[in-house]
């Protein structure tokens, strides 16, 4: 299990996960694989992302190949991130020394956030932040507030299961997260299964530059890993995306291809299994 951060930077994949990949596979299969070289990095010619050696053993290449569903979620995600960040600016000016010292959450609804372009943000945080503060007795009492205008949103104490109370280390501390609330389009699933299909399949451009890319490392073993990155309930099942890894071209370029799955729905938790 390898911690995972939707906007890693950097050019080089090895600092975008595959180290923590490397770290695993050798785990798994008691070796000692270490980064040689980032092939793929200077855009001359079609390279595999990097390259691990290991003394006494095979040199191994890599490909990582990210599919993300729907395709704007990063962009969904960044806006969701951004009124987040002008709402704890608010709340630590404003809320957090008139509220006891405790755990609270902002329940929003994401459709209804992404009706408001970016600059509009900060003053959308500020008016609920204001409204929260206007009203901060009502809160206490019922400790929770609805809040219709400017936005429906929810703000309330955040209850604590007993294991998640048992893991938190500073019991004294007040805390802020953002729930938001993903409203399930009917026929997605079905829709991201077409999109994985399509990028793998052997007539892609993508099957195209992967066949390229391994080719001048026929005596290294090649390892493909593909990456689903998006709305958690609308990945298909591990099942599901192994057939359709091995009905593709991909399975006659490689030597093993792993699968890199989110293990939990804000997608800071990853896995890679190995499929083939």
């Amino acid at each position: 299990m390898v911690s995972f951060n939707s906007f890693r930077d950097g050019k080089c994949e090895w600092n975008k996960g595959l180290k923590d990949f490397a770290a695993q596979f050798n785990e798994i299969y008691s070796k000692d694989y270490s980064l040689s070289k980032c092939l793929d990095i200077s855009g001359n010619k079609k390279q595999p992302e990097i390259l691990l050696e290991s003394s006494g053993n095979k040199p191994i290449v890599i490909e990582c190949k990210k599919i993300v569903y729907p395709k704007n979620y990063y962009q969904q995600l960044r806006h969701i991130n951004n009124f987040f960040h002008y709402f704890k600016i608010g709340f630590e000016a404003d809320l957090k020394f008139i509220l006891p010292q405790d755990f609270y959450v902002l329940h929003i609804n994401e459709i209804t956030l992404y009706q408001y372009p970016k600059r509009e943000l900060a003053r959308l945080a500020k008016e609920i932040i204001l409204y929260i503060k206007n009203n901060v007795d009502k809160f206490l009492t019922a400790e929770m507030i609805s809040i219709e205008n400017p936005i429906h949103c929810c703000f309330r104490f955040d209850v604590k299961t007993e294991n998640e109370w048992n893991d938190i280390l500073d019991k004294t501390k007040t805390e802020l997260r953002l729930y938001y609330e993903i409203t399930r389009e009917y026929g997605k699933e079905v829709e991201a299964e077409e999109v994985i299909k399509k990028q793998l399949d052997k007539d892609s451009k993508y099957s195209k530059d992967i066949k390229e890319k391994f080719q001048p490392y026929s005596d290294y073993v090649k390892i493909f890993i593909l990456e689903l990155c998006g709305i958690f309930f609308y990945i298909p099942q591990p099942k599901k995306i192994i057939e359709i890894i091995k009905n593709s071209e991909i399975l006659n370029i490689v030597d093993q291809i792993w699968l890199a799955i989110p293990d939990n729905e804000s997608e800071n938790i990853i896995t890679y299994h190995r499929v083939v």
